[in-house]
């Protein structure tokens, strides 16, 4: 294989940090460019000191410019407490943030993937259109779909080779423990025997997918051969689980003293949010390979690891309990 020179947005990510490590260790030259600090990422602690690893700290939403052969486009704001209070930020991360990467990868004549959601596939029409309140979710779901559009017509007009990825929930270890997602928060909460809080009667279906099948699903969709339109393809798991299941299993598996409190749900929650994996499999003969419990144990160790490490670091109320 030949070392590349490859740059991903949003590398201090979740996603992102798991992907730098992994295409550092295939031997390419890696470009971490974020917004965030990478001491805010665990799976980026040791790479540091790897020469092949570059971390630029930059926000997208300024012009840049890098030689690359390929770009993973990961940017987006997706930690709650941020796109609440910062609304315009995100929207302009997705857009203009997503024109300065196109840009340069046309002048680079690199090679483009971005990381989308899964919600744009639940989206209606009449939700896009409500005159209801902007909501969080709103800016993010709406950001990525002009994402998405620009990506297709940098590909239309300028023949930049672009490729979506529709990422569904996912999950893994490397993770920052005060990370909003789903399964982080409950196992946060049950190693700590706190209230596990789920919106409504948790019979809400969801799938889960482990971090290291994603980082797998992304690459294959890097390597795939060139078509003549945009390849739209979702990431994702198919082992379909209800949240209050999740729930229940979770304090099982931590041995969790931990009680359920069902709370107010959210309006128009989406009552089933899977991926539908058929062209995923047939265009790049991917599918995940983790089961729900394999990678729960493994999150949980890594967790509990983490906790310990920090067990004289002060966490506040609000931190622990949002």
């Amino acid at each position: 294989m030949t070392p590349k020179r490859i740059v991903v947005l949003g590398g201090v990510g979740f996603i992102g940090s798991h992907l730098c490590h992994r295409l550092l260790t295939e031997g390419h030259e890696v470009f971490c460019i974020d917004l965030r600090d990478i001491t805010h990422a665990p799976q980026l602690r040791t790479l540091q000191r790897n020469a092949a690893f570059h971390y630029i700290h930059h926000n997208i939403i300024h012009p840049f410019g890098i030689r690359c052969d390929e770009l993973y486009n990961l940017a987006a704001p997706t930690f709650v407490h941020y796109s609440k209070l910062l609304p315009v930020e995100a929207l302009k991360v997705n857009m203009v943030g997503s024109i300065h990467a196109l840009d340069t990868a046309r002048t680079e004549h690199a090679r483009v993937v971005l990381g989308s959601t899964g919600s744009i596939t639940n989206m209606t029409t009449k939700q896009m259109w409500s005159d209801q309140p902007h909501t969080t979710r709103h800016s993010h779901i709406e950001g990525r779909m002009a994402a998405e559009s620009l990506h297709r017509a940098y590909r239309q007009e300028f023949g930049v080779d672009t490729r979506i990825a529709r990422i569904y929930n996912t999950y893994g270890t490397g993770g920052n423990l005060m990370d909003q997602r789903v399964v982080s928060k409950m196992l946060l909460a049950a190693l700590q025997n706190r209230d596990i809080r789920i919106e409504g009667s948790g019979e809400q279906v969801r799938t889960f997918c482990y971090v290291d099948d994603i980082v797998e699903g992304l690459m294959a969709l890097m390597g795939a051969l060139p078509t003549d339109h945009t390849r739209i393809v979702n990431l994702g798991s198919d082992e379909q689980i209800t949240i209050l299941a999740l729930a229940q299993r979770i304090i099982e598996l931590t041995g969790s003293r931990s009680k359920i409190i069902h709370v107010e749900p959210r309006a128009e929650e989406i009552r089933c949010r899977t991926p539908d994996l058929e062209a995923t499999r047939r265009e790049l003969g991917w599918s995940p390979s983790t089961r729900l419990d394999e990678g729960l144990k493994r999150t949980i160790e890594y967790t509990e690891r983490e906790l310990s490490e920090r067990a004289g670091a002060f966490y506040s109320w609000i931190e622990v309990n949002n």
